[in-house]
């Protein structure tokens, strides 16, 4: 008889849940990292992050935008 395979996950832990810290809409640099090169905010099954920071990372993305700290679209050529 053959067991079934057993597959073990790695959890992946969240940066922000690692780091103790919370993202922030004035570093820009950190929040580029969630968009994609069509400046569309990443999901989080890419990101890696848990709910909770996946929100807030979403909140700020688009507060910086507002303040014009962060592009809607990229740059036309």
């Amino acid at each position: 008889m053959v067991t079934p395979r057993v597959i073990k996950k790695t959890a992946a832990k969240c940066k922000f849940c690692v780091s103790k810290t919370e993202p922030d809409y004035k570093n820009v640099t950190q929040l580029k990292e969630f968009i994609s090169e069509r400046f569309k905010i990443l999901p989080r099954r890419i990101t890696k992050l848990c709910m909770k920071h996946q929100r807030r990372v979403a909140k700020e993305i688009k507060y910086a935008r507002i303040l014009a700290l962060l592009p809607f679209v990229p740059k036309y050529k």
